[in-house]
């Protein structure tokens, strides 16, 4: 089997990330010819993972182009929106298996897209989910794809446990300054801490995007005496999540977070907004907290309760890891895609 996973660029993201381990695993451990088309630009962030992977790396835009890639594997599987329609028509008639992975839970709609999925209801072998509740968001909208519609959850490869300790309670955050990610609610949330608290709360930001100053610019309004870093972009996972104790998530949609599967495997606990597939991933009370989008107070409450209670911190970190290996591990989400390719 030669499977080829499609993704609009190789800039720094969760699918674009997810798509390299997931090809990695295909490829180093289970033997598969695999291969990345991005329709970006050559030396983008994470090209260099892919090569360094041992990966075979396409790089196209064209119809003609991408044609002439497809014609060499057997399964194409499409990680973005961005990329289907132009994936379809450069496959008309050849002879290929077409899989295609929602990686959030925004349902598309107006005339274009119900048009695209029209054609791609005839091409398709299978539509992947990530979340249950995006796949059933989906189905709503388009419940002709109510037969080939499934949910695979995301996985990640391992990484290493932090063994530093540190005296002040380290938040950290990983995700793109765009609006979505609301980042500006960890820094109200921080605001809200009784002082004792805040003198001994660090927080590190890891991404960039166009509203990153604006963040830089709050949080020296109101948190002037807390350390807040902003580490800007970073693909060395162990170094994100060994450099803070939490993670906070603040999205206003997700679908199934990767940075969240990230730290299970390393057994950090994790403080979420109740939308999307952070409550498939984040149970609340027993591997970290769910708070409702947009409550910097609830979140606040949150913090104070994780930072000050150790048995509860080490009792979240522990069943995270739990939760790691017994569904979010590259392994068992590998070998759930192949089936899903051999269906």
């Amino acid at each position: 089997m030669r499977i080829l996973h499609v993704v609009s660029s190789l800039n720094v993201g969760g699918a674009e990330r997810f798509v390299i381990d997931l090809a990695s695993q295909q490829k180093n451990v289970m033997s598969i010819n695999v291969g990345v088309l991005s329709m970006g630009v050559q030396k983008e962030p994470l090209e260099k993972e892919v090569l360094c992977a041992g990966i075979t790396l396409h790089l196209a835009t064209k119809i003609p182009k991408i044609r002439a890639v497809l014609k060499n594997y057997d399964v194409v599987h499409i990680h973005s929106s961005h990329c289907l329609f132009r994936v379809l028509l450069s496959a008309i008639l050849l002879p290929i298996k077409i899989v295609y992975t929602r990686h959030n839970e925004v349902v598309h709609q107006g005339l274009k897209w119900q048009l695209i999925y029209m054609l791609a209801n005839k091409m398709l072998s299978k539509m992947i989910f990530v979340a249950d509740k995006a796949k059933q968001n989906y189905l709503k909208k388009y419940p002709q794809y109510h037969q080939k519609a499934l949910t695979i959850l995301n996985g990640v490869l391992p990484i290493e446990k932090s063994t530093g300790s540190s005296p002040i309670f380290r938040l950290g955050h990983v995700g793109r300054f765009v609006p979505l990610k609301s980042q500006h609610v960890l820094i109200e949330a921080v605001a809200l801490l009784p002082l004792l608290i805040q003198r001994d709360v660090e927080i590190s930001f890891y991404g960039t995007g166009e509203l990153m100053e604006k963040n830089k610019a709050l949080a020296k309004q109101l948190i002037p005496n807390v350390l807040v870093n902003f580490h800007g972009f970073e693909t060395n996972r162990n170094t994100i999540y060994h450099s803070f104790d939490a993670l906070v998530v603040t999205s206003e949609t997700e679908g199934l977070s990767l940075a969240i599967l990230e730290a299970f495997a390393c057994g950090t606990p994790v403080i979420a907004s109740n939308v999307g597939g952070n409550p498939e991933l984040v149970i609340d009370k027993y591997n970290g907290f769910l708070y409702e989008y947009a409550d910097s107070q609830s979140l606040a409450n949150n913090i104070e309760k994780l930072a000050t209670d150790p048995k509860l911190y080490q009792q979240f970190s522990a069943k995270c890891q739990q939760r790691y290996h017994e569904q979010f591990s590259m392994e068992i989400c590998a070998n759930n895609h192949l089936s899903s390719y051999q269906q």
